[in-house]
């Protein structure tokens, strides 16, 4: 077992975590849009994400991110 190896093996497990903490926090935004603030678990998400939103946007970094995603996307999909 080389560097190359473990290197990539890391990769492929932070993707994957990436991947399922994303989910988790698309699930979690739905759930609390649906059924309010008041749900356990899921009611404090959107004050959460709304807070990091605007940092990010207030900095400028939210377009950044944005033109990244979508060029990831669009990358992925050609």
């Amino acid at each position: 077992m080389n560097i190359s190896d473990v290197t990539e093996k890391v990769k492929v497990l932070l993707w994957e975590a990436t991947t399922i903490l994303g989910l988790v926090l698309a699930v979690s935004v739905l759930v609390s849009t649906l059924f309010g603030p008041d749900v356990p678990f899921f009611g404090g998400i959107l004050a959460n994400v709304q807070g990091v939103i605007q940092v990010l946007g207030s900095e400028g970094l939210g377009l950044i991110i944005a033109i990244i995603i979508i060029l990831n996307v669009w990358k992925q999909r050609s």
